[in-house]
This record gives C-alpha cells, sequence and structure tokens, in this order.
C-alpha cells in the first residue's frame, strides 16, 4: 500500500477541523481533510441553524395564538410540511455537503471521505468505501473527531424505533405523541417545538429540567412550559421500553 505524503492532516470537519484545515491550505500547505459523515459538522445539518427554524416557526405559531388578547383576532393552523421544506432546502442541502466540499477544495484543500485514524507516529489510515489510504503527515496531524448522539442503556430501547436530535430535525411529520428523555437545552427545545406542532409531549427527567441552569430560572421555563400543555415528569428515571 503506497503512503502519500503531506503537510497535515485534519480528522474530523466539523466547525473547527473544517476551519484549521482550510488556514493550512490557505496557507499554501498540502492539506488533507477526513470526514465521515458531513463537512461542517452538527451545527449547519442537525443543531444551530435546522433547529432555529424549527424554533422559530414555533414561536410564529405562539405568537398567533396571543393575537386574541392583544390585537383582536386570528387563526393559525399548524403544518409541519413548510417547516421541514425548508431545513432540507434552504439550511442542508438535503443533507448534502457538496458546497462544503466545494469550499474547501477551492482554498488548496484536499478531501477525503471515510474513517480516519493515527496507525502510526505522524501516520493517518484512512478507511474509505474503496479501500484504506495511507498519509504520512510531515507537520501535523490535528484530531477533531467530533461527537455522537448519547443513547442511554435503557432496557428496550435499542429493540424500539427511536429519535435522536438528528431524526428529530429530518422529521418530515409531527407525531401523535413525544416522549423526551432528559431536560437538557437540546431536549426542552424539542419539547417546545413539537408540542406547539400538536404532539402531547411528556418530558423525563431524573432531577430537574435544565439542571446547568440557575434554579428561578429552571422553574420559570417548566412553569411556561406547563401552561403550554407539555408534561414533565421530575425525579423520575426510564427503567425499560
Amino acid at each position: 500500500m503506497s503512503i502519500e505524503t503531506v503537510d497535515a492532516v485534519v480528522i474530523g470537519m466539523g466547525p473547527g477541523g473544517e476551519d484549521v484545515a482550510t488556514r493550512l491550505a490557505t496557507a499554501g500547505l498540502a492539506v488533507v481533510g477526513v470526514e465521515g459523515r458531513l463537512v461542517g459538522g452538527e451545527c449547519p445539518y442537525y443543531a444551530c441553524v435546522p433547529t432555529k427554524m424549527m424554533v422559530r416557526a414555533a414561536e410564529a405559531l405562539a405568537e398567533a395564538g396571543r393575537v386574541g388578547a392583544l390585537a383582536g383576532s386570528a387563526q393559525a393552523q399548524p403544518d409541519w410540511r413548510p417547516v421541514a421544506a425548508r431545513i432540507r432546502d434552504e439550511a442542508t442541502d438535503n443533507w448534502d455537503d457538496t458546497v462544503a466540499v466545494e469550499r474547501f477544495e477551492k482554498a488548496g484543500g484536499r478531501f477525503v471521505r471515510g474513517w480516519g485514524r493515527i496507525s502510526a507516529p505522524g501516520e493517518v489510515t484512512v478507511t474509505t468505501a474503496d479501500g484504506p489510504r495511507v498519509f504520512r503527515a510531515d507537520r501535523a496531524i490535528v484530531l477533531n473527531p467530533g461527537t455522537a448522539p448519547a443513547v442511554p442503556p435503557i432496557e428496550g430501547l435499542a429493540e424500539t424505533p427511536y429519535w435522536t436530535n438528528r431524526e428529530a430535525v429530518a422529521a418530515t411529520a409531527v407525531p401523535e405523541s413525544l416522549i423526551v428523555l432528559g431536560g437538557g437545552p437540546v431536549g426542552m427545545e424539542f419539547a417546545q417545538i413539537f408540542s406547539r406542532f400538536g404532539a402531547q409531549v411528556t418530558v423525563i427527567v431524573r432531577h430537574r429540567i435544565l439542571p446547568k441552569e440557575e434554579p428561578e430560572a429552571a422553574d420559570l421555563v417548566a412553569e411556561t412550559l406547563t401552561a403550554e400543555g407539555l408534561s414533565i415528569r421530575s425525579g423520575v428515571e426510564a427503567t425499560r421500553i
């Protein structure tokens, strides 16, 4: 197997890795960027951008519901289809990172789709669809491997269809009911969004929602969400699906 020599290999082309790889390539170094998922990482495809589209749509529905108390009368009918369409068409290109890959290559970098690992000092082996490729990095190996959604080890969960944040963002329809396990910012964001679009939502948390925030702020959020129709079960734990 031949070994290709470059200046730097960046494993993981999320926001940090993409930025570093692009800066090095722009500076004239021979750089290989390696990514097995999507160039750009979580933010443009599953987090910051698409979820804020979801939040804005849910806010519009909530505002329409306040017109009667503030400014006259209005009717609004929830419809998830335009939200799903915007996420696909405007935010994610249907989860296609071609534009991001081309942007990096135009900066002078080389992109390899696959999963990289340090296989020897100064050496990276990338598992690709066409077989392994080996690169010798003369100056640097940058690690930006990113994360994957954590799935709790609950009995029966692995055998049951479930969503992580990624499936929730890609949803084309709102379920009739939804259980959210965990009360962190991401979980509560999805809970409110889908509730405002008509789902019956139950949140299950071991202690309280938003555990890293001030208790008074978390209590206010819980009070507001409960008033919107969500059910929050605090101090309990899911043991079996």
